[in-house]
C-alpha cells in the first residue's frame, strides 16, 4: 500500500498534496555552519515523504508509516507544548511553532502523513528533513508559498525547539539540492551556489551501527561544542580589539587581525589560545567578565539551565583549530572539483576526518575503524558525516569498483569488526539500507494532487 492509499484508509479522504523532503550527505566542513563558515553538502534520494490535507480547525494529526512512530494531535497556538524528548512529534511541532506568526488569524491545521526512507541517527539529517517537509505541509495547507532561502533560516532557528544548537545546512540543502552538484551554502546571511560533483564517481555512505542518540546527555556534549567555540569569540574579542566585535568565528575573516585578512591558520591560533583546556576562572580573566556573565550570555541551554563545565575544563583551542582549517578545506574542496581534482578532494576528506576526530572530539572507535577500511579497500577518501558521535561515514567511490567495495566493507567491518566488538548488538542480514552509494540529488518537492 502506498502512501497516498494509506492516508485515504487512515483519514477517509484522499491528500490534496504529496511532498518529498531528501536527506544529505555533507561531504565536507562538519560543524562549521553555526560559526558562520560555508559547507558543501549534497541532497540524497532517501526522503521523507508526506501525504497531506488541509483540516477545517486548527488541530494538527500527525500519522507515521512506521508503527514504532505512534500517532499524535496537537493544536497550533503561539505556544506549543513540547512532547517529551526524543518524541518524533517534537520535530512537526518546531516547525509548527515558528509558523504560526505567518499563518493568520486562523490558520488551517492539517491531517498528515509521514514516510521516511533516511535511515534514523545516521547523521543524514532525517530530523531536519522532517522538520522541512512539516513546514512545506503547513505552507501548502493554508495555501501559501515561501522563499526557499528565507524558509531555511525559520526553520534552521525553530528547530531549537527541539534542544539542539546547529547551524542551518540542514534545512537549507533540504531545499536547495540539485542533480550532478554540490551546494556551497553560506550563512549570515543565508547564500548558496553550486559545485559540478564527477559524473563517474558516488558517495558511498556506510552506517556504524552507533546510533547518534537524540538523549539529555547526547544534547549536551553535541551543544558544547558551539558554547566552547562561544568562548573562543570571547576569548578573540578580548584578545584583539577588533572595531567591531565579532559575533561568530567566521566573522573573523573581516577583522584586521594582521597584514592579511582570511581564515587564520595554526600559528595564529596558537597566538591567541596559549592552552589546550580553559576554566571559567581562566576565562573570565581573560575577558574581563564575571562567572555568572559568562554562563549567562555563553553557557546557558535551552532549557535555561547552565551547561555543566566538562571535567577536563573547555577544549577552546582545539575546537578553534577544527573551525578554521575545516573552512580552509571546504574552500579548497570547492576549487579540487571545479578543476576535477578528485585525488586532492580525497585527501581532504581524510583531514577533514582527523580533525573532526582529535580536535573536535566527534567520532568514535567504530567510525575510525569505518573510515579506515574504507580508504584501505580504495576510496579516494572518506570521514564520518553529520553531527558526529555515531551515525554514518562516507567515502568517494569510482562508480565502475562501488559493487566491490560495498562487498568488501561489509565484510571487513559488519561481519568482522563489528561483530567481534559488539558480539550484544545485532549485524542487519540486509545491509540495502545500512551501505549504499549515492548521487547529488533533487531538493525538496512539493506535488498538488
Amino acid at each position: 500500500m502506498n502512501i497516498i492509499e494509506k492516508f485515504s484508509k487512515i483519514f477517509h479522504s484522499d491528500p490534496a498534496f504529496r511532498i518529498q523532503v531528501p536527506g544529505r550527505v555533507n561531504l565536507i566542513g562538519e560543524h562549521i555552519d553555526y560559526n558562520g563558515f560555508p559547507v558543501l553538502p549534497i541532497s540524497i534520494p532517501q526522503t521523507i515523504m508526506v501525504a497531506g490535507a488541509a483540516r477545517a480547525d486548527r488541530e494538527i494529526h500527525c500519522y507515521n508509516t512506521n508503527d514504532s512512530f505512534p500517532a499524535s494531535t496537537f493544536e497550533l497556538s503561539h505556544s506549543i507544548t513540547q512532547s517529551s524528548p526524543g518524541n518524533w512529534i517534537n520535530y512537526i511541532k518546531a516547525a509548527a511553532q515558528s509558523l504560526v506568526p505567518l499563518l493568520g488569524k486562523n490558520p488551517h491545521g492539517l491531517n498528515v502523513l509521514f514516510h521516511g526512507s533516511i535511515p534514523r541517527s545516521a547523521g543524514l539529517s532525517s530530523s531536519s528533513a522532517l522538520v522541512i517537509a512539516s513546514a512545506l505541509s503547513l505552507l501548502a495547507a493554508n495555501d501559501l508559498n515561501m522563499d526557499s532561502l528565507e524558509l531555511a533560516e525559520l526553520m534552521a532557528e525553530g528547530e531549537r525547539y527541539v534542544g539542539t544548537q546547529g547551524g542551518g545546512m540542514d534545512q537549507a540543502i533540504c531545499l536547495l539540492g540539485k542533480k550532478q552538484n554540490a551546494v556551497k551554502i553560506d550563512f549570515f546571511p543565508l547564500k548558496h551556489s553550486f559545485v559540478p560533483f564527477p559524473g563517474e564517481f558516488s558517495i558511498v555512505v556506510a552506517h556504524s551501527l552507533i546510533r547518534a542518540s537524540k538523549t539529555e546527555n547526547a544534547l549536551i556534549e553535541y551543544n558544547r561544542r558551539p558554547a566552547e567555540c562561544r568562548l573562543a569569540v570571547a576569548i578573540l574579542n578580548s584578545v584583539l580589539f577588533p572595531d567591531t566585535p565579532i559575533k561568530r568565528l567566521g566573522d573573523i575573516r573581516a577583522v584586521n587581525w594582521s597584514a592579511t585578512q582570511g581564515i587564520p591558520g595554526e600559528r595564529f591560533i596558537n597566538k591567541v589560545f596559549l592552552q589546550d583546556s580553559y576554566t571559567l576562572d581562566e576565562i573570565s580573566k581573560i575577558t574581563n567578565k564575571t562567572i555568572d556573565q559568562i554562563t549567562q550570555k555563553y553557557l546557558l541551554m535551552r532549557n535555561g539551565n547552565p551547561m555543566p563545565v566538562p571535567p577536563e575544563g573547555f577544549l577552546i583551542r582545539t575546537r578553534v583549530l577544527h573551525v578554521f582549517t575545516e573552512a580552509q578545506r571546504v574552500e579548497d574542496s570547492c576549487t579540487t572539483l571545479f578543476n576535477n581534482d578528485l585525488k586532492t578532494f580525497g585527501t581532504l576528506m581524510n583531514e577533514s576526518h582527523k580533525s573532526c576526530d582529535i580536535n573536535y572530539g566527534l567520532s568514535t572507535p567504530e567510525l575510525n575503524t569505518l573510515v579506515e577500511i574504507m580508504i584501505s579497500n580504495g576510496a579516494l577518501g572518506a570521514r564520518l558525516t553529520g553531527a558526529g558521535f555515531g551515525g554514518c561515514a562516507v567515502a568517494l567511490v569510482k562508480d565502475s569498483d562501488i559493487d566491490a567495495f560495498i562487498k568488501d566493507v561489509s565484510n571487513q567491518y559488519y561481519n568482522g569488526y563489528f561483530k567481534k566488538v559488539h558480539s550484544e548488538l545485532p549485524v542487519p542480514s540486509n545491509l540495502e539500507n545500512i551501505i549504499f552509494s549515492v548521487k547529488p540529488s533533487l531538493g525538496a518537492q512539493v506535488t498538488l494532487l
